[in-house]
């Protein structure tokens, strides 16, 4: 994408003003990686759009800023950083909490942290963009009027369930393999690109609709909706040697990791480190038709091209009149149910009088 087009999509994007700070934040881990190299020549040359756009705006790029890589997805920001020229900065949170706009090319997902910080600095808005690669590029350049448009209709649909049946079917997945997920104290949102406004906070590329689930993580929740009633199978696809886990889940946690695969065993170490991590957090229908998903494709990217499970944190997501996204955990992590994953999800939503509506077929949103 040339110079001038990250410079208009800035611009649609974030409509920087007059006065307003820009930060681009990134983070440096101890091993070099053909990603990670290729995300530094793009946020180059996103720093330098931004800064021609700014010279005709008004508004101020700061230096990059980077920090050391955390151990997982959504850990919690370290509190030290540093920039180009040598300068130390001993206070991230509260650097990050003084910029207007930021705008995160990082490695692993700083999405919960930074939406946290924005939480409390209500003039900030964030573009999240955990493990971008120019490849992404398409994605980016989509239609987002459109995903608007089509994203406000699909919101109205699942607004008003009480929860979703999600099937499994793939190799090796077992027929009837079902997850219920109860939503009935949702928090829907929908990231459709656009974050002009203070306290908006997207991920990049965009386009979906996402919620926490109900967790019964605190007593009036519990006094309203008893326990949560997400219950089921949940298998996981891995990678790295092509077998499978079951996920047992009772009462919204994972009770048993059951497999051998590689993903069971970074599964069973995220909850023995942290047990919070057996949350289920969210539930997520990606809408934009230019993203891609196959193996290799960052889960920022592939998020978007269909249904998508989290397990961990889910603070980031709740509101404070909702009850649910309320588990503070140590890590997060989607998995992405497509018509290109080796385990796709056809999903119906259930509402309070019974009526079932599908909402995606074998890992496509079709309802809208």
């Amino acid at each position: 994408m040339a110079t001038e087009h990250i410079a208009r999509l800035i611009q649609n994007m974030l409509s920087p003003r007059r006065g307003e700070r820009m930060l681009f934040l990134t983070d440096y881990g101890s091993k070099p990686s053909t990603s990670r190299h290729s995300r530094d020549g793009l946020l180059l040359r996103w720093h330098t759009a931004a800064s021609l756009l700014a010279e005709h705006t008004g508004f101020r790029v700061l230096p990059i800023v980077k920090y050391a890589e955390a151990s997982s997805p959504n850990a919690e920001l370290p509190p030290t950083a540093v920039t180009p020229d040598g300068g130390r900065i001993d206070d991230l949170p509260g650097f990050i909490a003084s910029a207007d706009i930021v705008i995160a090319m990082t490695e692993h997902s700083a999405s919960a942290p930074l939406k946290n910080i924005a939480k409390k600095a209500a003039h900030l808005r964030v573009v999240s963009m955990p493990g971008v690669t120019a490849e992404m590029e398409p994605a980016m350049a989509t239609d987002y009027s459109r995903i608007a448009d089509r994203g406000a209709r699909l919101l109205t649909v699942v607004q008003a369930a009480t929860g979703f049946e999600v099937a499994f079917d793939g190799a090796g997945v077992p027929r009837n393999t079902r997850l219920f997920l109860d939503t009935r104290a949702s928090n829907w949102s929908l990231d459709a690109g656009i974050c002009r406004m203070a306290g908006d906070f997207i991920n990049f590329p965009s386009g979906e609709l996402f919620t926490p689930l109900y967790e019964a993580a605190t007593p009036e929740g519990r006094s309203i909706h008893g326990d949560s009633q997400t219950k089921g199978i949940w298998p996981v696809h891995s990678y790295k040697d092509r077998k499978v886990a079951f996920l047992h889940v009772e009462h919204n946690r994972i009770v048993r990791v059951q497999g051998d695969s590689a993903e069971a065993m970074r599964i069973i170490e995220d909850i023995a480190q942290d047990e919070r991590n057996a949350n289920v957090a969210e539930l997520g229908l990606g809408i934009n038709d230019a993203a891609r998903c196959a193996p290799g494709v960052p889960v920022l990217e592939a998020e978007k091209a269909g249904p998508h499970i989290a397990y961990g944190r889910s603070d980031h997501f709740g509101s404070t009149g909702s009850q649910a996204g309320k588990v503070a955990a140590s890590t997060h992590r989607d998995i992405v149910y497509t018509r290109s994953t080796p385990i796709t999800a056809t999903i119906h939503a259930i509402y309070p009088n019974g009526n079932r509506l599908l909402i995606a077929e074998r890992g496509k949103v079709v309802v809208v």
